[in-house]
This record gives C-alpha cells, structure tokens and sequence, in this order.
C-alpha cells in the first residue's frame, strides 16, 4: 500500500476533510492533497509524518475512534515509508549499474525527462529521491528503449535484465522488461508517459531530439571539420549485385563511396520504401552511412530526397530522426509521396552523377532483399529521367528555412501572416511581439549588442509586432509557456529568441528583466481579445519553438547551433504535432 492510499483511508474513516486536516495539522491543503494523490511522499523521519499521525490521532480520539492512537499511526505510516525507502534502495543501485554498464548520458535524459542535469546527478548520488518512483522509472525505460534500442545495446542489456535476447525484441517487451527491473511490480498504468502509444507520444521523443540538438558538437563528435572527401575513385565492376541485409547495406555504402570518389557534382537523388528498422539495427552500418552523408555534403552535393512516410508512424520518425542533423545543413530538399498506399513490395532508388543503386524486397522477409550497383553510362540515363518522374510525383515534405536565404523565409511569414486559422504557439521564451523598445534596449545594453546587430534585433522586433497584429485580425492565438523559478533561474537563464532574424548570439537576460517582459506580455494578452497566454507547470523544450496552425501546417523553430525553421505540411505529421501536449512531470 501507498502512503497516499494509507493516509486517504485513516482520513475516510475518521470522517475528515482535506480542509479539516490541513487547518488542524498547518500543513498546506495542497501538500495534503498530493499526499493522498500518490504525487509526493514525505521522508519516513519527518516532521510532516509525526504530524499528521498526531492530528490524526487527536481526531480519532474526539469521536471515540479505537486503535488508533499516535504511536499505532505513526507505526504504520513508518512500515509503509520503509518499504518504500528499500524498494529505493535497490532501484537507486541498478540505475547506477545501468549509468556505469550503458554510458548513459545525462545531457540525453534531461532533454528527454525535463528534469535538470544537475538533479539528475544528485538523484544518482542519492543526495535527492525523486517523489514518485514509479514515474521516473517509467520515463528512464521510455529513454532506454528508445536511445539503446540497436542489437548491440539490446544483447548488453538482456546481460543485465537476467533476460534472453529474444524476450526484449518488440519495443513494449523491452521497456517492460526494462521498469519491472527497475521497480519490480511498478505499476505503468498509473505513469504519465507511455512507450509506442500513440503518434503524439512518439512525436514528443523526436521533439526532444531536435530540442537537444547542438550541430557544433556534431560536427565534433563526428569530426565533420576534418573530414577529408576520398579523390581516389572506388573501382567496381560496372554492375554489381547485393542480398540480404547485411550486403545490402554493404551496396548503400558501395554507392556513396562511387559518388564522393567521382568527379561529379550533380544532385543525389534517394527514394526508399525500405522497412527502416530492418537497416537501422546495425550501429556501425549507422556510423558509416552518416559519414557517407557527411562526405557528400562536405564535396558540395545537394541532396534531394523522398521520404516514404505512409510506413508505421515509429519507423517514421526513425528515418526523420537519422535526418535532422543532415537536414541543419541547409543542402537537403525533402519530399513525399501523397496517398500512398502501404507496400507489399519495397523498392529503393539512388542515383547520383556517378552511379545508381536499385533495389529491392517482399515485406517482412529482409533477409531476400537485393540491390543492384551499377554505373553504366545507359543505365545512369535512364534512372536520372526514373528520378526525374518520380520527383514529378512528390510534394515537398517541409520547406527548410536557413540563415543563407533569410529574405525567403521573410517572404514565408509575409505570407503566413494572412493565413486565416486558429493558432497555438509552444516557447520556449517570452515573445519578442510583446516586449516594449526600453525593456529591449535594456537587454541589448546588457548584452553588449550594439551597432547593427543591435538594429537588426530592434527591426525584426518591429515587423514581428507588426506580423503579430495582421495575424491577430483574423486568428486566435494561445502562447504556452513555463517559466524557471527565481530559485532555479541561474542554472537555467532564459534567452531571448530571435531566431526570426537568425541571429544566433544569446540574448540572456536578468530574471527581473524576464519578470518584467512577463508583465508586458500579461498587458498585451489584455490589450488584445484575440491573443491568450497559457502558463505551463513545466518547459517541453529549450531550444525549440513551435507555432501550431490547426489542420494546415506547422512551424518548427530552432532557436540556435543551428538558428533554422522547419515548415511541415504533411498531414500525418501536422496531425501528430498539433495533438502534442507538454507532460506534465512532478
């Protein structure tokens, strides 16, 4: 039994009210009431708990209620706080076998559980406990079963879970195996994330991805900077021919390697149905197949590419979450398929100035799959006019807005202006529509942004204000957003977004001046009867803005490492980031 259930049946029995025992005890009616919720739990030694079994007590003792004296209550409460603080104990050993065994990375959970870094850190060491164990072990699972879900990762964690291999295959087996480890018989039902549920759980992990992305430590981490593209061209027969999965991948590569050696600097055209999860399963497939990409974009090549979005919405995402560091590059042109139905029969097409991979496979049998390599003069021809035609038939799948073509992207939200709609925006910041010219000189002084950066700042402030008054004539407009408390604002300042404007030097700003920008954005919501502002208990995100227009589109932006906007019209996905609700995490 729960504290919360103990403590909700003593006061059922004794006839009290939350009010009663709240105004009785001096502990606050919200703190009673998250008590007997099951969202806190008070230390088993604390004041509160010989508190409450003292009111409790008195209580009973008023109306003639046996066997319930201060020290049988305050047994009872202790019984039931121990086995909780053992059950901690063994579950705080294991996340720290898992840290160590798993190199987990803190900086990954974070983004990913919307706790701090630094807490998390403490939970490890076991200077802080969590108040709901439970939920935190239900969101380490959904992280573990979503970063470490390749082979490799999967047979070292069956190690661990005292589990076969085979058991942990499906993505819910292995997030199940994953909690009951963790907390044997945690209750998943009562956590508030779920794993492969629904599209608007899957799209809030891709967000994540995104919010957390940093391309300069991409750059690092996969040494972009010091790539050297091969100018020795890769010899192959003029065509060769590749089954099964792993010589499939081989083929991929083979591809790559023919195009980056080349003297080509024609666009790469790619098109594949292919079940993603099938290819994604091997890291070091994974590892070479970015640094092919990679090779690619540092030769200069644009990419065009169409993704095949009617598949499974996970393996959807699966294959946008591969592209989104490629996608920040600016040298990617992303399409779709419209009304395509589910294949039976798979196929992929590749081709670039230097060769053409084709191929093949039947749904659910990878291990037929086959590709043919081939860089035959008359075979190029004709699988550049078969790019050609397939193009014919795609719709882009976003529009990609970058710090090289701003003036497109102002021509983009000229347009968006007059787009008729209601509106939610999800910040990350305080809008930069509602802030006043002194409060924004102030920050820019602050700052030490002067000149024409500083002017720049003060001219997208003016056109967004005036943006945000065309908009307002016909939309209703909802802004959410979570604000750090004073206490924890010096680990996490916020920043003030100009993404707009793709300037990418931080703006930070004093928690009285984002105080202040608060008030002005209260007045400007009374100002404006179109124009609401929701405050959230918690951020989504950090880096990441999203501006929601119900059933037609949806703007991503990413505030810097890189500052770029993603305009996503695709209906699945428009439906899925629209239905996406910020959780709500204690």
């Amino acid at each position: 039994m729960k504290f919360g259930e103990l403590l909700d049946q003593y006061m059922k029995t004794l006839g009290c009210t939350g009010k009663e025992l709240s105004d009785r005890s001096g502990i606050s009616s919200s703190i009673i009431s998250r008590y007997r919720n099951s969202e806190r739990e008070p230390q088993m030694d604390s004041e509160s708990v010989t508190t409450l079994a003292h009111t409790l007590a008195a209580i009973a003792a008023e109306k003639n209620i046996e066997n319930m004296s201060e020290e049988t209550i305050l047994s009872v409460f202790k019984e039931v706080l121990l086995s909780k603080s053992r059950d901690y104990e063994k579950f705080l050993d294991k996340f720290n076998i898992l840290y160590e065994e798993m190199h987990l990375n803190m900086k990954e959970i974070s983004a990913f559980t919307n706790f701090d870094t630094s807490f998390l850190y403490r939970i490890k060491s076991g200077e802080r406990k969590t108040s709901d164990l439970p939920s935190f072990c239900d969101m380490i699972a959904n992280y573990l079963s979503t970063f470490y879900s390749s082979y490799e990762d999967k047979k070292k964690m069956a190690g661990l879970l005292g589990v076969n291999y085979g058991s942990i295959t499906e993505p819910n087996s292995y997030y199940s195996a994953i909690c009951q480890w963790l907390l044997p018989g945690c209750d998943k039902s009562t956590a508030p994330l779920k794993i492969k549920q629904s599209s608007a759980s899957d799209i809030s992990q891709f967000l994540v991805k995104m919010d957390a992305f940093d391309l300069e430590d991409y750059i690092r981490v996969i040494h972009f900077d010091k790539i050297k593209v091969p100018t020795l061209p890769l010899h192959l027969p003029s065509t060769k021919t590749y089954y099964g999965i792993e010589k499939m991948r081989e083929g991929e590569l083979d591809f790559f390697k023919i195009t980056v050696t080349s003297k080509t600097t024609e666009p790469i055209f790619m098109y594949s149905d292919m079940p993603m999860i099938d290819m994604a399963e091997s890291n070091d497939f994974n590892k070479k197949w970015i640094f092919a990409i990679a090779c690619s974009i540092k030769k200069g090549l644009h990419l065009n590419i169409i993704h095949s979005l009617d598949r499974p919405f996970e393996e959807l995402l699966l294959g946008l979450e591969a592209w989104i560091p490629i996608y920040m590059t600016g040298q990617i042109s992303p399409y779709y398929i419209p009304d395509q139905a589910n294949p039976v029969y798979h196929h992929l097409n590749y081709v670039s100035g230097a060769a053409a991979l084709c191929g093949e496979s039947i749904e659910g049998t990878p291990l037929d799959g086959k590709y043919t390599l081939t860089n035959n003069k008359e075979d190029l021809a004709y699988f550049h006019r078969k790019a050609k035609h397939i193009l014919s038939h795609a719709k882009p799948l976003m529009e990609i807005f970058d710090k090289t073509h701003p003036d497109k992207y102002q021509e983009f939200l000229k347009k968006d202006a007059q787009t008729p709609g209601q509106r939610k925006n999800i910040l990350s910041s305080l809008p930069i529509y509602t802030i006043s010219e002194n409060l924004l000189d102030h920050i820019l002084a602050a700052n030490q942004i002067n000149g024409s950066d500083a002017q720049i700042i003060r001219d997208y402030r003016a056109s967004e204000a005036k943006r945000m008054q065309q908009k307002l004539e016909h939309c209703t407009i909802t802004d959410e957003i979570a604000l750090p408390s004073e206490q924890n604002y010096s680990d996490h300042p916020m920043l003030l977004s100009v993404s707009g404007c793709f300037y990418e030097h931080p703006l930070l700003y004093s928690y009285e001046d984002m105080m202040n920008h608060l008030k002005e954005t209260q007045l400007y919501a009374k100002n404006h009867e179109n124009y609401h502002l929701k405050r959230n208990d918690i951020s989504a995100f950090r880096n990441i803005q999203i501006e929601i227009v119900q059933e037609q589109y949806v703007i991503v932006s990413k505030i810097k490492s890189p500052s770029i906007h993603f305009v996503i019209e695709h209906p699945t996905m428009v439906h899925a980031l629209q239905n996406f609700t910020i959780p709500v995490i204690e």
